[in-house]
């Protein structure tokens, strides 16, 4: 396979992003030096990797940006750090990759990352445009997987394929109607729908009940996926037509 850019290129590179405290992570980084501090010279501006040398502030950017990948040296990071990628990667089995680097000797520590989860393990020496597609590769198939998967909330997706809803990849009980009102919402966000939109798309063109049901399954609804239900955020009423979904914004 011919890699995408030349050793020219990474020499050419311009200078790594630093990105203000306030931009999320979509490939987070901790690493001293080393191939895994080049990403940043070699990615597109699409991707915003966050280098950070201490395990400390790693392990709140884990949980707080919820990155897209996770690239971890051995050192700097300890068993905690490993611990948590491990666990986050189990949780998020869909949204999250992770990369373990260790120094060039240590084939047991490669192992063990491994077995314990870890979807590469590498050497530190490792070439840095060969990690670069690596991890290219890995995002990329983490991002097809969540074609299948809707955003509905902060920390909620609606999975197509398995046919239900996850809050931080933990499976969340919906009714099988539920399922249906939600996913008629999720595949159109943005827009509103009538009850008679959405009983005619949840229960069926031959349903005859009272339009008023769909009230009770959105109450339902809002209970499980809005922080406050009676102000909701994501499962919104319009005034004078229905409901809308109005998800959260996504990294591209």
């Amino acid at each position: 396979m011919r890699l995408s850019r030349s050793a020219d290129d990474l020499a050419m590179a311009p200078a790594p992003r630093s990105g203000s405290a306030a931009t999320r992570a979509t490939w987070l980084v901790l690493a001293t030096d080393g191939s895994a501090t080049e990403l940043e010279r070699l990615t597109p501006h699409a991707i915003s990797v966050r280098t950070v040398a201490d395990p400390d502030i790693f392990r709140e950017r884990l949980t707080s940006d919820r990155p897209r990948v996770a690239i971890i040296a051995e050192p700097p990071a300890r068993a905690a750090e490993l611990d948590l990628a491990g666990g986050e990667r189990r949780r998020r089995r869909h949204s999250l990759r992770t990369i373990h680097l260790s120094p060039e000797p240590s084939i047991r520590q490669r192992i063990a990352a491994l077995r314990a989860g870890f979807d590469e393990a590498l050497p530190q020496t490792v070439d840095p445009l060969e990690l670069f597609e690596r991890v290219t590769l890995l995002d990329a198939q983490a991002r097809l997987r969540r074609s299948e998967r809707l955003p509905v909330a902060d920390g909620y997706e609606l999975d197509l394929v398995a046919h239900e809803l996850r809050f931080d990849g933990a499976a969340v009980h919906l009714r099988p109607k539920e399922f249906q009102l939600l996913a008629a919402l999720a595949t159109h966000p943005g827009r509103a729908y009538t009850r008679r939109q959405l009983l005619d798309r949840a229960w069926g063109h031959d349903q005859v009940g009272d339009p008023r049901t769909v009230d009770v399954h959105v109450r339902w609804l809002r209970s499980k996926i809005e922080r406050q239900p009676d102000r909701p955020i994501h499962l919104v009423t319009v005034r004078g037509v229905g409901y809308r979904l109005d998800p959260p914004l996504t990294e591209p």
